[in-house]
């Protein structure tokens, strides 16, 4: 974990509790009360052990706390300018939430290591919306919700309530996975909703070959995961790929899903992440890559 998030919490504590009880939180995570270096990298325990010592502490609940970590972060980012990638992200808390996965691989220009949640919408109304939220931490839900409320109230204004419809871990994969109800004012999602009913065209004839020519890394993949056709780009990396199975060429990075044509179909706010397995380079595209065939 880097030392961007866990300067965030140490500061928030110091300045909650005073800096006595803060070296005495210390002490308990055996932790330096000097602070964190934003750009290097810490335990991924750390943040967790410094909410349990301030629970023991304080009296205070650890899931309040966590929450507290993720308001405190969203506030901590300011001074370094990275409120201002939240805010070009779109004008309304609905453009923010979709744009969680594209953030953060953005991100990872500045913080090369990072290994990041995965995020995605479905089930989007005038009232809200339903986040999936992925990670291979454990016990940061709470500190999720934090971010999302403060992130609402901050940049967009918006009150979010925040539900968890389904909490699970999988001890195979190693990852947690938590669905989320978001109530709040979005509004937005009805304007895109009309002008989408304004935009409907009966038909627009377009060839496949003119729509693939614009985009040389496209992968067209069949419901059986079989690829069906490449980009010029790919096709000089992986000229025998036609054919074969797409799980057996590439492994998905994110969203932290499963490599399955029902998920990728479900999950329309970011694109796949994928690497090339086997023995070519190692290689990760940007951006949308793969088109669907029904």
């Amino acid at each position: 974990m880097y030392g961007l998030l866990l300067q965030s919490a140490a500061l928030y504590l110091k300045n909650k509790y005073g800096p006595d009880i803060y070296t005495q939180i210390c002490k308990e995570v055996n932790i330096s009360p000097a602070g964190f270096s934003t750009h290097n990298m810490y335990s991924e325990k750390i943040m967790t052990e410094m909410g349990q010592a301030a629970a023991k502490i304080s009296g205070e609940s650890l899931d309040s706390i966590m929450d507290s970590f993720g308001v405190a972060f969203v506030d901590f980012v300011g001074q370094f300018g990275y409120d201002r990638i939240l805010k070009v992200l779109g004008r309304h808390m609905r453009d923010f939430l979709n744009g969680l996965d594209n953030l953060h691989e953005y991100l990872r220009f500045s913080y090369p290591k990072l290994k990041p949640p995965s995020f995605f919408v479905n089930d989007e109304t005038k009232n809200g919306l339903t986040l999936i939220y992925r990670s291979r931490r454990k016990g940061f839900l709470h500190y999720v919700k934090g971010q999302i409320r403060q992130v609402g109230k901050v940049f967009y204004k918006t009150r979010v309530d925040i539900f968890v419809v389904a909490n699970d871990y999988n001890p195979e994969t190693g990852t947690t996975h938590v669905k989320f109800r978001l109530l709040f004012d979005n509004k937005a999602f009805r304007d895109v909703a009309a002008q989408a009913v304004d935009d409907i065209v009966d038909s627009i004839p377009l060839r496949p070959e003119l729509l693939f020519d614009l985009f040389p890394f496209h992968i067209v993949f069949s419901r059986k995961m079989d690829v069906r056709s490449l980009g010029p780009g790919l096709k000089a990396v992986l000229p025998s790929a036609i054919g074969q199975n797409l799980g057996n060429i590439f492994s998905l990075e994110r969203p932290l899903t499963n490599f399955t044509w029902e998920d990728n179909r479900s999950n329309r706010t970011s694109g796949p992440g994928p690497c090339v397995r086997g023995d070519h380079q190692r290689w990760r595209p940007r951006g949308r890559w793969g088109q669907c065939l029904n």
